[in-house]
């Protein structure tokens, strides 16, 4: 895929990575618009991705949320659309079958952590900081954030982003589990981040595969598909040390 050009979004391809950076040339507000371009990269990737990366180009900043002062001009109508929009983007996002990974850089709020939330692996700098302001502002994230939580976080920790609105620094976000790791922006551990994420990104792909059909089979069946993907692990190391590339990566 060569890059992209979409508004507030552009992709690099690099081999089996993409890269999709978030630029409106502001606060990276998740407007209508800046929804429906994200909606239109994420249905065009293909499918034998290893790893998608989102990260800003904004300076100290992931983004700012869904555009307040657009859905202040909102009726029924609109906010119901825009509500559906968000939900379709962020669930596309969370059933990709490769690894996601959101690269987070300042501050990450409303609809922005909302959309964190639906990657499989959030990594963010120090300076960074979360919240979610919605109920000071007399609304709730139409976006899927406050049921993406309980997969992550415990009440508590909940409690504090969602319901008292608090600013949370990346340490803190660590401890809840909102995040995987916190390193220092631009200390280089990037690179090794995504170089891991590389390495693992095909028990990522079996893993997801597991979790999506988990709803839809039996405790038994379950472990038979768990242990049907041990085996095919095992076969292919087996193959891997007889072919000599066993260890490479």
């Amino acid at each position: 895929m060569t890059p992209q050009i979409a508004g507030r979004f552009s992709a690099q391809a690099e081999g089996r990575q993409l890269t999709i950076v978030f630029d409106d040339g502001g606060m990276n507000v998740l407007s209508t618009a800046a929804l429906a371009e994200l909606d239109g990269l994420i249905a065009a990737l293909p499918s034998d991705l290893d790893l998608l990366i989102l990260r800003s180009a904004r300076e100290a900043l992931f983004a700012a949320g869904a555009d307040i002062r657009e859905m202040s001009g909102f009726n029924a109508e609109d906010a119901e659309r825009f509500s559906h929009l968000g939900q379709s983007v962020m669930e596309s996002i969370a059933r990709l079958p490769f690894l996601t990974l959101a690269l987070i850089d300042g501050d990450c709020f409303g609809g922005a952590l909302d959309l964190a939330l639906a990657f499989d692996l959030r990594f963010a700098t120090e300076r960074s900081r979360f919240s979610h302001p919605g109920a000071r502002l007399g609304i709730v994230t139409g976006f899927g954030g406050t049921s993406r939580w309980r997969d992550l976080l415990d009440r508590s920790a909940a409690t504090d982003l969602f319901l008292a609105n608090q600013i949370i620094t990346s340490s803190d976000a660590l401890r809840a589990g909102l995040v995987d790791s916190v390193v220092p922006a631009g200390g280089g551990e990037e690179r090794d981040i995504i170089d891991c994420a590389l390495r693992n990104s095909q028990w990522a792909r079996r893993v997801k595969r597991l979790a999506s059909v988990r709803q839809r089979l039996s405790p038994d069946s379950l472990l038979l598909l768990g242990q049907r993907l041990a085996e095919l692990d095992l076969a292919e190391s087996r193959h891997n040390r007889n072919s000599g590339t066993y260890g490479k990566t």
